[in-house]
């Protein structure tokens, strides 16, 4: 089995039957097998997929695990040598598992290759940024303060991190700092030594799994020569706890990714930066804003300690 496609689904059966029906119409020349991992959606998904696709391998997670624990059991129970990880709302439009492993495989000969991305894009054709140039971290944070402002682009002219045109690169082949998934490719043996962190419900555990890679020296590549289409946000929610959910979990990369001390330091100039907004800006955000902050900077170390997932759907932080 050349590669194992491991799709995680939440209430998206529809989404879902559109995804595997792509990858069936254009696959070829390749070995591979479908795994789903559902997160106990409670619907019709499994009846809808499995009627048309018996082949599927399908796992019941028996809870809502989110994308992280749900993937690795899909890749614990995998038998390719790749490791496709595939939104549940994606669509093939040509043969691009093949491409893609080809390019992994000519990567191979001169890198070591981490994960391995393709365009990403409406079905109009416009493109949607799934490279990232910059690790979420102080500098960030910094750029976004009144003084850091004044230094580093009055004074010294340096251009802030989010000012980086994601899209510019989109059309060409690279390598790049991190790789978001909705398509990513990965030898298996890799993500059985880099599996998933468990702490992440949702959001930033790409990041992070990226993080773990590069530091052992494994590069992310985008392959711009084959694509998919991408139906975004179609089981993320409602949209003040996925805000909710961004932000814990970004500052959970920072904690794990840097240690407490750097984190300590990240939520200080961070609440720095809120109380200067207040003041300057006059925002109406700044209550809820260090009601988060202050929430996570006691949370999240507790969390790690204590192995939580941090799962803000749940209605309280962690399962």
């Amino acid at each position: 089995m050349q590669v194992s496609i491991v799709i995680v689904n939440y209430k998206t059966p529809d989404l879902l039957h559109t995804c595997v029906n792509s990858i069936v119409k254009h696959t070829m020349d390749v070995s591979y097998e479908i795994i789903v991992v559902d997160n106990d959606s409670q619907d019709d998904s499994k009846d809808v997929v499995m009627s048309d696709f018996p082949s599927v391998k399908w796992l019941d997670m028996g809870y809502n695990a989110g994308f992280g624990r749900a993937n690795n059991k899909g890749i614990e129970n995998s038998t390719g040598e790749f490791i496709l990880l595939l939104n549940s709302d994606t669509e093939l439009y040509e043969n691009s598992i093949l491409k893609t492993l080809n390019h992994y495989l000519h990567l191979e000969t001169s890198n070591k290759v981490g994960l391995l991305g393709c365009q990403v894009m409406h079905q109009d054709g416009r493109l949607q940024p799934s490279c990232n140039y910059y690790w979420a971290g102080l500098r960030e944070v910094i750029e976004e303060h009144p003084f850091g402002i004044k230094i580093l682009q009055h004074w010294l002219k340096i251009r802030k991190l989010r000012s980086i045109d994601k899209y510019a690169k989109l059309n060409s082949n690279h390598e790049i700092t991190w790789l978001g998934v909705p398509y990513a490719l990965i030898r298996r043996d890799l993500m059985i030594r880099f599996p998933f962190d468990k702490d992440f419900f949702m959001y930033s555990e790409d990041e992070e799994l990226n993080f773990r890679l590069s530091k052992a020296g494994y590069k992310p590549f985008l392959y711009a020569e084959t694509g998919v289409f991408h139906h975004i946000g179609a089981s993320s929610g409602n949209s003040i706890t996925r805000a909710k959910q961004i932000f814990f979990s970004k500052l959970l990369f920072i904690y794990k990714s840097r240690g407490s001390l750097y984190f300590k330091l990240y939520c200080f100039l961070l609440a720095s930066v809120y109380k200067w907004n207040k003041k300057l800006a006059k925002t109406d955000d700044f209550e809820k804003e260090m009601e988060w902050l202050n929430s996570a900077k006691s949370f999240i170390p507790k969390l790690i300690k204590d192995g939580i997932c941090l799962n803000c759907y749940s209605g309280e932080l962690g399962v």
